[in-house]
């Protein structure tokens, strides 16, 4: 396997087990905040949770992709 392709295969890894990791406990405390805290309805949690998942994300893969590029 060439190591360009073994380096796409590691950051792929790391990118969607961290989102394991990160989004079970996020989803909790979200789903906590939407309907224990804030009260909303079951269509503008899933907004809420959506738009929270969303911007972790971004803010995950971002900084995932900067790491494996340095080295580029």
């Amino acid at each position: 396997m060439k190591k360009k392709t073994k380096e796409a295969l590691k950051e792929t890894f790391v990118t969607v087990f961290s989102g394991l990791v990160l989004n079970w406990p996020l989803s909790l405390g979200f789903l906590y905040l939407s309907f224990d805290i804030l009260e909303l309805s079951t269509f503008a949690a899933s907004i809420w949770v959506t738009a929270g998942f969303t911007l972790v994300a971004i803010a995950r893969v971002f900084t995932i992709r900067m790491y494996y590029m340095k080295d580029e």
